[in-house]
């Protein structure tokens, strides 16, 4: 399995808090089955965050510790980038970092209200020849509201990220039933653990794997984890399924909700 989304990289967010966490961090996920894991810390414009450079230093160091522990897992470099209007000369500027060495990038939004200007970036990377890949869309709340509107970023170009504990109820029955309705609607392209220390999300994978082959038949798994993720380690274009339109069951319940709406 290829990890797209972690905090693994020691120092320099909400993430792992020394390197020791970092390497317990790296066991965790070699035990679970994880080759690679893209280590992706927060990058918010004008907050002071780590640049590319900076975080290349410490990783290096880290993939060092690594090897020298036997540990069979290797790190790979990124950012999670919070969306600015500024997006594309930040990548000029090599302040943040795409996916490794791809045209791949790892983009959140805000939790309560996507941008309007969320079309226009997609269109501005795309022409760049980049790849945005949005960050656990299950988690945001117009996504809650109304999964289809994935579908019109997805045509745009964009691809989906989802959390692994979303599947499993780390974030509440809400988002967990709201990734499973993006995977089961061909809206989810990668997985990632979204790992943030040792207790606080670590980098668990198998039990949510368990959850997604309940899902999806074996072969759009392994899609979601290997054949999608080692396209973006080798740098080759992903082709995206077409998606397919969520539409809500109307039981007793909602038809009520629905009528105390009005």
């Amino acid at each position: 399995m290829i990890d797209i989304h972690s905090h693994i990289l020691p120092f320099v967010d909400d993430g792992a808090k020394d390197m020791e966490t970092s390497i317990e961090m790296a066991k965790i996920a070699a035990e679970e089955g994880i080759k690679y894991i893209f280590a992706t810390s927060h990058y918010i414009e004008n907050e002071g965050y780590n640049d590319k450079k900076s975080n290349k230093e410490i990783l290096d160091k880290l993939n060092k510790e690594i090897s020298q522990r036997n540990i069979d897992i290797k790190v790979l470099l990124g950012h999670e980038v919070y969306i600015s209007p500024n997006i594309i000369d930040l990548i000029e500027d090599e302040k943040i970092s795409l996916l490794g060495n791809s045209s791949y990038l790892l983009m959140e939004l805000p939790m309560a209200q996507i941008p309007i200007y969320l079309e226009d970036i997609i269109y501005e990377l795309k022409l760049k020849g980049i790849t945005p890949i949005i960050a656990h869309p299950e988690r945001y709340r117009e996504v809650k509201e109304n999964p289809n509107i994935l579908r019109r970023f997805i045509e745009l170009g964009a691809l989906m990220q989802v959390n692994l504990g979303s599947l499993i109820g780390y974030y509440g029955e809400n988002i967990a039933k709201t990734s499973k309705i993006l995977v089961s609607h061909n809206m989810i392209h990668f997985v990632g653990t979204d790992s943030h220390s040792l207790n606080r999300r670590p980098p668990r994978a198998k039990q949510a794997i368990k959850v997604l082959n309940k899902i999806l038949p074996k072969e759009k798994v392994i899609d979601l984890i290997e054949n999608n993720p080692m396209k973006i380690v080798n740098n080759i274009e992903i082709e995206a399924n077409e998606t397919m339109e969520y539409k809500e069951k109307k039981g007793f319940k909602s038809i009520l909700k629905n009528m105390f709406k009005k």
